[in-house]
């Protein structure tokens, strides 16, 4: 979700503008079915909760920052390194640049 919020946000809330509207849906999707808790047909059910320990806690929320700190550092990085040169020539169109 923190690579969605951070590539979404700045074209703000609805969909049809690029915004996270989407992301946002699938997210909280997710996170409902997460808070439901396994089923009769889920990985842990078939597993008979073997990997359900509480140590196992700490390891995804670990896990799951450092994921999300690489994908939003690479997107940083990505920004800086198209600059604003890249904005200004994506404007410029060849029946302008032939007039």
């Amino acid at each position: 979700m923190a690579g969605a919020a951070s590539l979404h946000a700045p074209a703000g809330f609805f969909n049809d503008q690029g915004g996270f509207e989407f992301p946002a849906l699938l997210g909280f999707s997710a996170a409902a079915i997460a808070v439901a808790g396994p089923g009769r047909f889920s990985l842990d059910h078939v597993l008979e909760h073997r990997l359900n320990r509480t140590w196992m806690l700490g390891v995804t929320f670990a896990a799951a920052a450092v994921a999300a700190g690489a994908v939003v550092s690479q997107r940083l990085r990505g920004q800086r390194e198209e600059g604003p040169e890249a904005s200004e020539g994506a404007d410029s169109s060849p029946a302008s640049a032939a007039a």
